[in-house]
């Protein structure tokens, strides 16, 4: 019961959205349905169970069929091509049409024998007229245009709509009103009103196509000038149907009102001539019942007559109305004659009442009788021939004389021919044919004892009004007809007066609605483009949307519940994404499509979604497989009683995170079994990732250091000295760098590399940490740099590492324009030390004697052994060689104490050679060299001296 209750409910919204469908599904069944009646009652030779269908021809009744036809298969498969197959079929038979009309010749479409059983089809049976083939050619050319789906080809089928419309209300009026009674050009136009119907109910399955088609929706403007064409159009068909009405009436009443008269008219003729007859009759009988009539007939049935005697006494009873008087023998040979008998009558009719009587026309009216007189012996005849003088003074009197007098006709009939009196001598009267015509005599009803009037075409195809009397049980008949033309000219000119004045008054009403309704719909319209400015806006941004989106109202049963959705829009996305087109999802409900789409849950989503009124947002897999999964994200908002849907594939995505979460396990069990510390920092300067040697090396798991800050981490005295680097790598330039670090409070020396993280577009999100505990490796190395640079009994450099720091400082102070001295020194008596007392006690000395150099001299001064007793200190940044001799001076100084070698005290003493160089463009060789000779010159001075020599 609720789904025939909610199917029901639909129905209002279906029919309206589904208007030019149905619109033209009824046009294209009318016209089936017309035109194979038509069809059906010229084929079978049938009058139509619709009136007036039979006035439609052959070919009219076979265009408006096919064109349904062409309607209907249109309806179904829009894009096909046998509906134009079909419209150029109606296109062919109009253009013949219209060249038969134009040229005269027949060529073979009129079908005039299947017609020729309704004779009012004459004088050409079966052509289509010019106005109806017009209508049915513009009705084919609209057919070619569609579908209309260009503005240009909109306007041609609407043009190609219009004029079929306009013939069917011109042709259907002209049928209405009789137009062609008022204007000559109304025949050109009147058309058979099933016709009109046709063409009509064609025009409005084109137009139905036409808007079918169309996907524009009417802007504001448009509404407000539909709104007041409209109201335009109501207040012409209100005005114009008043007045066809109006019309209507008065010529009704006016055609009544003359009918009762031209009846009445035609009631007193046959009535008069009636009495006529009965006056003559009675005349004829006396002379006939006359004893000397009788006598003569006596002795003409027995062959005895005397024409002497008989025509003296036919000449006495010959001083009445007579013509003349005759008696005749059985074989019908006149024996006696008085007065004339009209020999070659104009017209003459036999009387069914009395026998032998016989109607005579010759310019005026007479009348004939014969009387049979029977003996043993024979028969004889009188024959009495006498003038209607009083009918011939009323025929006279009622001659036609003016527009509106109308024809009066007496006529009588034989088995083939229908014998019709004039009213003029110069007419000589008709005789026509009674096979076919009958349906044309406004007489013929009275032949069989009828009295009335009637509104036909008459035999010369007038459209009269006549009245039509017997004439007692004569046989003849009276009739009175006047053409309807005449009958409304007078209402004609009136009909014009009130056209004129009525279009006026339209005119007038149509400003007047203008002024009055132009500010509301001004506001209307204002309102309107408001509104789609905001639909347009919604449009655009639906289409442009890479979501799938969608509008549902709910449809609700009986108890209110909501038992289904019906989908109201999707754009574009939706289309290719779900694989529907747009005209096949609208309107269609949602448990279908929800189905063909496989979209789990959703309908009790979009249901909770409409009775809550919350928006749901969930990703839920649409199909998931091995080799396909596939996910889809979904907003359901309330709308209405509706919901929006935006669909949206994140199937990418989400097979984008599982690939990142695989490449982020993978790379965390790289990273955690990398023996160095790896971490990442973002802008902030905070942890966003460390792997587990922090663990190793801090003792603190990786997920209490996320989200701690540098500093906080790493304390202030550290994260001051790393600020730098940290700085660099923000800025998107590498850096590294080596340093000891407390952890744990032990001091460790490590190797570090901040990355930078730098996208495409060259912002830095952050920076990768790479931290190696190189403290072993470093204490490694130092001790064999110490080993390859240092001297192993004092700790000083030896003589290579020096020569190397030489030539470095030789070219910095070059560059840099300043003067160094190189002091070459040895050990006074050293050799006797090692002589007297032994190596050991030379060793000593000699590391005695390294440490009294290296505390006498600047950290920034350089003292190397290069090898015995033999020493050098290189004195860096000199501003003046006198910097140098203080310093070899104080070196004397130091040296001179006392020195306690193997228990016994000896005294210590060096000579010193000084090099000084103030712009040192020299190599460490030849320095040393020169040092050197200032050495023994120094020993040659008696030792304990130093000499100087300036190089440069």
């Amino acid at each position: 019961m609720q789904n025939n209750y909610s199917v029901m409910s639909q129905y209002p919204s279906r029919l309206f959205r589904g208007r030019y469908t149905l619109l033209t599904g009824l046009a294209s069944l009318v016209l089936l349905a017309l035109g194979c009646d038509v069809l059906a009652g010229w084929l079978w030779r049938v009058e139509s169970a619709v009136p007036e269908n039979i006035h439609m021809v052959i070919s009219t009744a076979a265009c408006l069929a096919l064109y349904g036809t062409a309607l209907a298969i249109a309806l179904w498969r829009p894009r096909g091509q046998a509906h134009r197959l079909l419209a150029i079929v109606v296109i062919g038979i109009t253009c013949l049409v219209l060249l038969e009309h134009a040229t005269g010749q027949s060529t073979g479409i009129d079908f005039p024998a299947l017609h020729a059983w309704r004779h009012d089809m004459l004088p050409k049976p079966g052509r289509m007229a010019a106005m109806t083939a017009t209508a049915l050619l513009a009705l084919g050319v609209g057919m070619l245009w569609l579908p209309a789906i260009t503005p240009t080809r909109t306007r041609i089928v609407q043009i190609c709509a219009a004029v079929p419309l306009l013939c069917g209300l011109l042709g259907g009026i002209a049928y209405l009103v009789d137009l062609e009674l008022l204007y000559s050009w109304g025949a050109a136009v009147r058309m058979a009103l099933s016709t009109a119907v046709g063409l009509l109910t064609a025009s409005a399955g084109l137009y139905g196509l036409a808007a079918r088609d169309q996907s524009r929706r009417l802007r504001s403007k448009d509404m407000a000038n539909s709104v007041f064409a409209t109201a335009c159009i109501l207040l012409i068909v209100i005005a114009g149907t008043t007045g066809l009405l109006i019309y209507r009436l008065a010529s009704h009443a006016h055609e009544q009102s003359l009918q009762t008269v031209m009846s009445y008219s035609a009631r007193q003729r046959a009535a008069l001539l009636s009495a006529q007859f009965d006056i003559s009759n009675d005349t004829a009988r006396q002379l006939y019942q006359h004893p000397a009539m009788q006598s003569l007939l006596e002795a003409a049935s027995h062959g005895q007559l005397k024409q002497a005697d008989a025509a003296a006494v036919l000449s006495m009873q010959n001083n009445r109305s007579f013509n003349g008087i005759a008696i005749q023998d059985r074989a019908g040979r006149t024996l006696v004659q008085v007065g004339y008998f009209v020999n070659r009558p104009l017209q003459a009719v036999a009387l069914r009442s009395p026998p032998g009587a016989i109607l005579l026309w010759d310019g005026s009216y007479s009348y004939r009788t014969t009387h049979v007189y029977r003996t043993s012996a024979g028969s004889a005849r009188l024959l009495l021939e006498q003038r209607l003088d009083m009918f011939n003074r009323i025929v006279q009197d009622t001659a036609p004389h003016d527009g509106l007098s109308g024809i009066y006709s007496l006529c009588g009939h034989d088995e083939r021919y229908l014998h019709c009196f004039s009213q003029s001598p110069q007419d000589k009267g008709s005789t026509i044919p009674l096979a076919g015509n009958i349906h044309h005599f406004t007489v013929w009803p009275a032949f069989s004892g009828q009295r009335g009037t009637m509104h036909t075409i008459d035999y010369s195809h007038r459209n009269v009004i006549g009245a039509y009397e017997p004439v007692s049980d004569t046989g003849l008949a009276f009739s009175y007809k006047i053409e309807v033309g005449k009958l409304l000219a007078p209402i004609r000119r009136d009909l014009e007066v009130g056209l004129f004045v009525m279009s006026i008054v339209i005119a007038l009403g149509a400003l007047l609605l203008r002024w009055r309704t132009y500010p509301l719909l001004r506001e209307v319209q204002q309102s309107n483009l408001m509104a789609e400015l905001a639909a347009e806006r919604f449009r655009n941004a639906a289409e442009a949307n890479m979501d799938a989106f969608a509008i549902m109202e709910a449809l609700r049963g009986g108890d209110g519940r909501i038992e289904d959705f019906r989908v109201v829009y999707i754009n574009a996305e939706a289309e290719r994404m779900w694989q529907i087109s747009r005209r096949e999802a609208i309107g269609s409900q949602f448990r279908q499509l929800g189905i063909a789409l496989q979209i789990p849950d959703f309908f009790d989503s979009c249901r909770r979604v409409v009775e809550n009124g919350q928006a749901v947002s969930e990703e839920i897999p649409m199909a998931f497989n091995i080799d396909h999964p596939s996910w889809m994200h979904h907003e359901i908002v309330k709308a209405g009683d509706g919901v929006s849907v935006s669909v949206r594939d994140i199937t990418q995505r989400k097979l984008a995170e599982l690939d990142l979460a695989l490449r982020e396990a993978l790379l965390k069990t790289v990273t955690d079994s990398i023996p160095a510390l790896v971490a990442f920092i973002d802008r902030e300067e905070r942890y966003r990732y460390c792997n587990k040697s922090y663990m190793r090396l801090f003792g603190i798991r990786p997920e209490q250091i996320i989200g701690v800050h540098m500093r906080d981490f790493l304390g202030d005295e550290t994260y001051q000295q790393l600020r730098l680097e940290v700085e660099k790598a923000l800025s998107g330039q590498p850096s590294s760098f080596e340093r000891d670090m407390s952890v744990r409070g032990e001091n460790r020396y490590v190797e570090g590399r901040y990355i930078p993280q730098q996208h495409a577009d060259g912002s830095v999100s952050g920076f990768y940490v790479m931290i190696w505990d190189i403290t072993q490796s470093r204490a490694r190395e130092l001790e064999l740099r110490n080993k390859v640079t240092l001297d192993g009994m004092t700790g000083l450099l030896n003589r290579s590492a020096f020569m190397e720091m030489l030539d470095d400082e030789i070219k910095h102070h070059y560059v840099k324009r300043l003067a160094v001295a190189l002091l070459f020194l040895d050990i006074d008596h050293f050799k006797q030390v090692n002589d007297t007392l032994g190596h050991a006690a030379g060793d000593e000395l000699i590391q005695e004697f390294a440490r009294r150099l290296r505390s006498q001299v600047r950290a920034t001064d350089h003292v190397a052994r290069l090898g015995g007793d033999e020493f050098v200190i290189l004195l860096a940044g000199l501003e003046s060689e006198r910097t140098a001799i203080g310093v070899a001076e104080k070196l004397l100084e130091a040296v001179s104490h006392d020195v306690e070698l193997a228990g016994q005290r000896r005294k210590l003493s060096t000579s010193i050679g000084v090099a000084y160089a103030a712009m040192p463009d020299i190599t460490p060789e030849r320095l040393l060299q020169i040092a050197d000779e200032a050495l023994y010159q120094a020993k040659a001075a008696g030792r304990n001296t130093y000499r100087l020599h300036r190089v440069g």
